[in-house]
């Protein structure tokens, strides 16, 4: 008789371990990837390079530095295959480092006056372009002069006039030199296949401080002359060219600064030309927008051209799930290539030797954070499962499978759901519920492992997720639809899901909870403003004041004109007004914690605070949590200490308000 499984804990983060940003070698004999876990008494994550030859899980290919919080990433096989170029932090900043293919010591390459975000092999093997950030002078003063709109980013910091430029690295030597300047952000180089050129993208016109749309540019690199070869009309990802040099593959949308849409595969030639998109017929969005608290390392996503530039593979979110496609160039014909239910891919690599192609890719379901299959691409299909680091974690733990759901919102529209069950489920018994709502608004949930989620469940409570509209996944119309009505049908989505779970024979529908992050923090405050069915709520990084948010998020000043259809701050402020959870703080009865990282730069702490100052002196029961350094991130790939203290806040909260039985 086997040993009866735990409860899953807030601690349980300690003992993750996560898999990512996978890499062929050359000749497609062996991969490497990037394996991270958790150090508890450091309080970080580290990270080495593991090498597998499709057999087995494989061995540590660098060896990790726990009690440094080294990490490993990026790695970045040599066209001969010889040696690996990648990213460690072990000089103290990510520089760029070398170390041979069969093993050895690994010897840093650069030493780069600010932190190497990117890298990419010239195709003779010769150099390396980066991507690093201009260094900011202190030298006289550390009082910051603004000019700009977008002097800030999250996940960056207050960034001024620091613009990240392209550079240029010997592999011999480390020799490097700086190849683009200017007063714009140059991102994505990659090299011609002639070894000769780098194309990137970068918004050099007038009003890119204003409507941050790039081009793709492609610059000689001995000369400096950069040429534009086409202009981008959104989001724009990843040009990678084609094996015969012909073509140059990316991700774009024809939408300007907003994820709510179609993020497509679009093809230009590769001296410029005419842009055309391969995959507006789909009617859905390129990459994976699956939320997830437990993922790391997902590496770049980009389109990935068979050998003989006849298809492109890449990611594409489907409902709850995260699969590869293909489109073939020359007909327009999209196939998916990997597929299945419960399957959320997070990043992919194809060797292609124009026979037996394969496919290693990274793949979660909901009891698995991720881990490495390897598929055939030939008539067998054969597919086998290489990495498992969290067999012995998850034997002893007792996680809830999810129940997909189906329900009628808004409009009579089907909405997709899941509902996590107590793993102690008892038929005849009746659970407390737990609504979550993610941000976005143009994310989803799907069919990944959740920490939280599975935390709650264990606690006794029914956990309820669904994807409303505004959510990817499900097509453009459906993203879109949450467009200038914010609290709308989205609302109504969400409240027929709970409509909808109440039905249920176990669900007490006396004991309602709701939380969420980001614009699911904004929900959680419209919701509480709008009804008093539910006992607690919990919000998170959340916004309650679109109007301040529209000056103080790094943003706002854009969001909030993509999100409301346009609307003005000044001709339009009661519509931004009238869609603000501020402006409905007297109906609130709920008891509500408030949860915010001090560093949030998205959702920024003064949303907090309003919303605090607003339910406490209207008496409401009220509590702010506020988390020092700590950005909009936290919940995902914050200090682990501080996201299981986050966690415990949670399940206190609504273990306080809720009735016993």
């Amino acid at each position: 008789m086997g040993m009866a499984k735990r409860k899953v804990t807030p601690e349980d983060l300690f003992s993750m371990q996560f898999t990512g940003d996978v890499q062929i070698s050359p000749d497609g004999k062996k991969a490497l990837y990037v394996h991270t876990a958790v150090n508890a008494e450091k309080d970080g994550y580290f990270s080495s390079l593991w090498l597998t030859d499709f057999t087995d899980q494989g061995s540590r290919f660098t060896h990790p530095q726990p009690d440094r919080l080294v990490k490993d990433r990026s790695p970045r096989w040599s066209p001969d295959g010889q040696s690996i170029a990648f990213l460690s932090n072990r000089s103290g900043m990510d520089q760029v480092w070398l170390i041979p293919a069969d093993g050895g010591d690994a010897k840093q390459l650069t030493e780069l006056p600010n932190t190497v975000q990117f890298i990419a092999w010239s195709p003779d093997g010769k150099r390396l372009a980066c991507l690093i950030q201009d260094v900011e002078d202190t030298s006289t003063t550390d009082v910051k002069v603004i000019t700009k709109l977008r002097y800030k980013h999250d996940s960056k910091g207050f960034r001024g006039h620091h613009m990240n430029h392209i550079w240029v690295v010997e592999a011999a030597t480390g020799e490097a030199k700086q190849v683009s300047y200017g007063d714009w952000e140059d991102i994505d180089p990659v090299w011609s296949p002639d070894s000769r050129s780098i194309i990137f993208l970068s918004d050099r016109s007038e009003t890119r401080d204003f409507n941050h749309v790039p081009a793709l540019w492609k610059l000689d690199v001995e000369t400096g002359e950069c040429v534009k070869l086409g202009q981008c009309a959104g989001f724009t990802l990843a040009p990678r060219f084609s094996p015969d040099g012909k073509w140059i593959a990316y991700f774009d949308h024809q939408y300007g600064e907003t994820n709510a849409c179609n993020d497509e595969v679009w093809l230009i030639p590769a001296e410029g030309g005419e842009a055309r998109n391969l995959t507006g017929m789909l009617d859905r969005s390129t990459a994976n927008w699956v939320g997830t608290d437990v993922k790391w390392d997902a590496g770049v996503h980009q389109p990935t051209w068979s050998k003989d530039s006849r298809y492109i593979y890449f990611l594409v979110t489907e409902g709850g799930n995260c699969w590869i496609y293909r489109v073939e160039v020359k007909t327009g014909i999209i196939e998916p290539v990997v597929t299945g239910d419960r399957l959320v891919v997070t990043s992919f690599a194809m060797h292609d030797d124009g026979v037996e192609p394969f496919l290693v890719y990274v793949a979660a379901h909901p009891q698995s954070t991720g881990d490495l299959y390897v598929e055939s691409l030939g008539s067998d299909r054969e597919k086998r499962q290489l990495t498992d680091f969290n067999k012995y974690l998850f034997s002893e733990l007792a996680l809830s499978e999810p129940e997909r759901i189906r329900f009628e919102g808004a409009d009579g529209w089907e909405i997709e759901g899941w509902l996590l069950k107590p793993p102690n489920f008892q038929p005849g018994a009746k659970y407390p519920l737990i609504l979550q709502i993610h941000g976005g608004p143009h994310t989803c949930y799907g069919f990944s492992l959740n920490h939280e989620f599975q935390m709650l469940a264990s606690a006794g409570y029914v956990v309820l997720y669904t994807n409303p509209r505004g959510s990817q996944g499900y097509g453009k119309e459906f993203a879109r639809a949450v467009l200038g009505d914010w609290g709308g049908k989205d609302y109504e989505d969400l409240m027929r899901a709970v409509d909808y779970a109440c039905t249920l024979n176990y669900v007490d529908d006396y004991q309602l909870f709701v939380s969420g992050g980001s614009y699911g923090g904004f929900m959680v405050n419209w919701i509480v403003g709008h009804t008093d069915r539910f006992k607690a709520a919990v919000t998170q990084r959340s916004i309650c004041n679109l109007y301040s948010m529209a000056g103080s998020s790094d943003i706002g000043f854009y969001f909030i004109d993509t999100e409301f259809a346009g609307a003005d701050l000044w001709e339009n402020e009661e519509l931004i007004m009238s869609r603000s959870p501020i402006r409905y703080a007297r109906n609130v009865k709920t008891p509500v914690l408030i949860e915010h990282s001090e560093n949030d730069l998205r959702c920024p702490m003064e949303q907090a605070e309003q919303w605090f100052i607003a339910l406490k002196r209207l008496g409401v029961e009220t509590v702010l949590v506020r988390t020092p350094d700590e950005g909009h991130e936290l919940s995902r790939s914050g200090k682990p200490m501080h996201r299981i203290e986050r966690l415990k806040h949670i399940l206190n909260w609504f273990n306080k308000h809720r009735s016993q039985a």
